[in-house]
């Protein structure tokens, strides 16, 4: 297994060089949703935003305030070995960061920095919203071999022994 600062700088970059996040959600009925979203990541805080439309059923489930989850993955294109792609996921609490504060107009300007004018066009539209995706925990796949559990600032390996006592065995 590798060192901690070492998975810590791999978890960053993976994070670091996407632009979207795949967000899972849950209606009032427990119905899943998997959709695509864009993202700015806090580095200090370790919290991600993203701006969604109320048209899409995923915003109505985010404005609800379930936790939601989230994942990055590694692009296809540059992966050694596409079924060992870097990944990581979160179970986040959320929390909308309301339009008229002055923190949501400091990330529309993140948002226009990261994806250009077509944001300045989204944010223009009322039905877009900021929500903020706390990480409450997670996991880091490195690639085969390679699982981590993730926990505030804590990484922990995860091996054959973590899986059976999680399994009840």
């Amino acid at each position: 297994m590798k060192k901690t600062e070492a998975v810590a700088a791999e978890l960053n970059r993976l994070i670091s060089n996407a632009q979207t996040l795949t967000l899972a959600t849950m209606d009032m009925a427990g119905v899943p949703e998997a959709s695509m979203a864009p993202f700015i990541y806090e580095e200090t805080s370790r919290w991600f935003y993203t701006a969604v439309s109320m048209l899409s059923p995923h915003t109505a489930h985010l404005a609800a305030k379930k936790p939601a989850g989230i994942m990055i993955i590694e692009d296809e294109q540059g992966a050694p070995q596409v079924l060992g792609r870097k990944r990581v996921s979160y179970r986040c609490d959320v929390h909308e960061i309301f339009r008229e504060s002055a923190s949501c107009h400091a990330l529309y300007e993140q948002f226009k920095r990261k994806f250009g004018g077509i944001m300045e066009v989204l944010f223009e539209l009322p039905d877009f919203h900021v929500y903020c995706l706390r990480p409450m925990s997670g996991r880091y796949i490195a690639g085969f071999g390679g699982a981590y559990t993730l926990k505030g600032d804590a990484i922990a390996p995860i091996g054959p022994d973590d899986i059976r006592k999680a399994a009840g065995n």
